[in-house]
This record gives C-alpha cells, sequence and structure tokens, in this order.
C-alpha cells in the first residue's frame, strides 16, 4: 500500500479517486515525480503548486526526457486463511518504461486539473510500447495448459478464456454471483450464460460471457472449493500459476507468460469468428465510441452469434464427436462440390458436341443435295431429244465416210434408221 505525500491538496486530490486502484496508481506516479522534483530541481510541492502552467509544463516534459528510474514500492497482501504480509522491492530501481512514464504524467495531469491549472500535453507525450516480451497464445497453447491443470486450474483457464477480464476483475469475481448464474442457465436449459457488468478500472460496460467449458469446469471446481472467493489467489499468484503452467505443457514460449495475453486472444478470436469490432470490445470490456454504442443492438448480436461460432473459434476442447461430424460435413460439401463441376463440365462438353455434329450434318445435306441436283441435271441433258438425233447424226457421218460401197451405205442407213 503506497503512502501518499503529506500535502493538504495532495490529499483532497486523492480523495476524489474513484477506485482504489486509481487512488494507489495516483499515489505511486506523483510520489515519482514529486521526489525527482525535489532531488533533481530542489522544488518543494508547495512551491510547485505556486508555478504557472506554461512552467508546469516545462517541468513535466523535462521529467519525462530525464529517463526518470522507479522507487521501491511497499505492497500489501492479505489472504483470508493466511497472515497478512507487507514487504518492500527498493534494489536497483531500472530507468522507467515509456508505459510507466506516461502513467506519471497522467497523474500529474490530474493534480493539475484539481489546481485548476490544466496540463496540455497532446503531442508531447512518449508513445507507448507494445508488450513484444510477453507470450503470445496461440490457438493450442491455451488448450495444453488446460490438460495439464487441476480442478481448479481448469476453471481459471477455461473461465479467463471465456470472460477475457483483466487480472483484477478475473480475481474478484463473486463466487455466490457466478453460483446463482450457474443455476439459472441449468433450470432454464441454456448452455451459455450473458450478463452485463462494468469494468472496474474504466467503468465501461461489458458482457460478461460463460461459454459451456467455463461453466463445466467452473461448476466441478465450485464443488469441491471449500473457500468463500472463486480462486483466492493474488496477481502475483496468477502469474506464478500461468508460468508452471506453461512450464508443464511444454509450452515453446516466445517470452514471459502472462496472464492479460489471454485477453488479447480473446479478442482476436472474437475477430476471427467474425464478430465487429464493437462486439468484441463490448464484450472484453473495452470502450467503444458513442455513435457505436446500442449496447442493446449488440448484447442481440453477440447472444445469436456466439453459438454458432463457439466450437471453430473460441472453444478450447471442442468434443471429438462434433469435431468429427463437422470434418465429415466438410469433406462431404467439398466433394459435392467437385461432382457438381465436374457435371456442368461435361454437360457444357455435350452441349458442344452436339452443336459440332448438327453443324456437320447440315453441311452434309447441303453437299449431297447440291450433288443431286448437278446429277440430275446431267441425266436430264442425256435423254434430251435432240442430244440424241445429233449424236446419232454425228456417229452415222463418220461411219460413211468409211464406207467403200454402195450396199454397205444402205446397210448403214438400215441400221441407224433402226436404232433412231
Amino acid at each position: 500500500m503506497q503512502t501518499p505525500i503529506n500535502d493538504p491538496d495532495v490529499e483532497a486530490w486523492l480523495s476524489e479517486c474513484r477506485t482504489k486502484a486509481t487512488r494507489n496508481a495516483y499515489i505511486y506516479g506523483s510520489n515519482l515525480f514529486f521526489n525527482w522534483l525535489k532531488n533533481e530541481k530542489n522544488i518543494s510541492i508547495a512551491h510547485f503548486k505556486a508555478l504557472s502552467a506554461k512552467e508546469i509544463k516545462h517541468l513535466v516534459l523535462t521529467f519525462q526526457n530525464s529517463e526518470p528510474k522507479g522507487v521501491g514500492r511497499v505492497y500489501e497482501s492479505k489472504h483470508k486463511h493466511r497472515d497478512t504480509k507487507t514487504y518492500m522491492r527498493e534494489k536497483n530501481p531500472k530507468p522507467l518504461s515509456r508505459n510507466a512514464i506516461n502513467g506519471v504524467l497522467t497523474a500529474i495531469q490530474s493534480f493539475c486539473m484539481y489546481l485548476e491549472k490544466p496540463l496540455l500535453l497532446k503531442g508531447k507525450r512518449v508513445g507507448g510500447e507494445d508488450d513484444r516480451r510477453s507470450h503470445y497464445f496461440a490457438n493450442g497453447d491455451l488448450a495444453k495448459m488446460f490438460d495439464v491443470c487441476d480442478l481448479k486450474g481448469k476453471a481459471i483457464i477455461a473461465t479467463a478464456a471465456s470472460l477475457g477480464w483483466e487480472v483484477s476483475d478475473f480475481l474478484a469475481l463473486d463466487r455466490r454471483l457466478v453460483e446463482s448464474h450457474i443455476k439459472k442457465a441449468e433450470a432454464e436449459g441454456k448452455a451459455f450464460i450473458y450478463f452485463e457488468c462494468r469494468r472496474t478500472k474504466t467503468n465501461v460496460p461489458r458482457l460478461a460471457v460463460l461459454n459451456p467449458l467455463a461453466i463445466k469446469s467452473l461448476k466441478e471446481w465450485l464443488e469441491v472449493n471449500p473457500t468463500e472467493t472463486l480462486f483466492d489467489m493474488t496477481k502475483s499468484g496468477i502469474t506464478k500459476f500461468m508460468k508452471s503452467t506453461a512450464r508443464k505443457a511444454n509450452l515453446n514460449t516466445t517470452g514471459t507468460v502472462r496472464f492479460h495475453r489471454i485477453r488479447a486472444w480473446v479478442f482476436n478470436s472474437l475477430l476471427k469468428a467474425g464478430f465487429s469490432e464493437p462486439e468484441a470490445k463490448y464484450i472484453i470490456g473495452k470502450a467503444i465510441p458513442h455513435s457505436d454504442a446500442t449496447y442493446l443492438r449488440l448484447k442481440d448480436g453477440i447472444e445469436q452469434k456466439y453459438p454458432e461460432v463457439y466450437e471453430d473459434y473460441l472453444c478450447l476442447k471442442p468434443s471429438i464427436q462434433e469435431k468429427m461430424i463437422k470434418n465429415l460435413s466438410k469433406e462431404w460439401e467439398i466433394e459435392s462440390k467437385k461432382k457438381d463441376e465436374e457435371i456442368l463440365k461435361l454437360k457444357t462438353q455435350l452441349n458442344n458436341y452436339d452443336i459440332f455434329f448438327q453443324k456437320k450434318f447440315e453441311e452434309l445435306n447441303q453437299s449431297y443435295a447440291k450433288l443431286f441436283n448437278e446429277k440430275l441435271e446431267e441425266a436430264a441433258k442425256r435423254l434430251d431429244p435432240q442430244t440424241i438425233a445429233s449424236k446419232v447424226e454425228d456417229r452415222l457421218r463418220n461411219e460413211l465416210r468409211g464406207a467403200a460401197h454402195k450396199s454397205d451405205v444402205e446397210k448403214l442407213l438400215r441400221e441407224a434408221l433402226k436404232k433412231a
């Protein structure tokens, strides 16, 4: 638990914080800044409050660019059935990350707003850092971790992969609330549970979704869980659980295994499943622009779509039977589509052949008709009387020229007359 700086304005400002988490973050950020101000610039809090907005802005940006280091944080850990522990980490403080520096600047901005000296830092802040040191969960990683867990571990993994919540709200889940929703779902015969709530950190509305695997795992854990809380773990405890489970599952990790990365897996899986960005943000509790924040419409769409895509995109352990049926159905659809394409191709070929042979048949008919007419004309010419007489006359003249005597001429004339 952090100790705030002893100043009436600081205490009044911190008393206005809506949540305990925000208060602790502001205490830590203000301590860092005011300690730096005292050690590096020899400026007290009273002197700082008397400065103009322009002078405050200059000091804040100087702090940002000076690569400030962290200081020891005091933690207080309270467990039911355990002794209360308080400890402090202060060895070799490292330079603050850009995200941590932005957190300090946010705290000082809030304090300046309280002093009615708005601190405008748009375009001046350092950019945030992407989390490149954490392991990114692939689809099979969470399933492998689920397989090696006991009942409590299975409930943690399945519920986290269903809700997509940050660790603070996840650990604060009320056991009685979860039990009541499970009993109601069983009484009504519903496989999925949906209930609306708000994210503690930002007060943003969200739709909690408990899928069948999460419900089954939670029910089995609640039957043997003797405590009044759902999981009875701290943030450091769940971090240790994630790391040890990843080792047991023999995951090929690419960085530190963090609980918060399950939230990213849920968000990406929802987008892959076909949910719109506002719908995915509504489920995990991210802020949505006011123009898209028709929560009733989003809720109806999610409740209709989620069961349809659950097995393919959001279930860590789909049932073997359902998977086999879906795979066989997909194979049948592919084969059926191939057969339909082949049939269509053969029909097209047959149609082309019909057109080709019909054309050839018409050409043969035309050629035959033309040849028939030519032969018919030729035969008609042969049967013409004038043509026959002319031929007989020509033959007779030829034979008379070759006749030697009169008797032969008479004989030839008689034969010619007979033939005519």
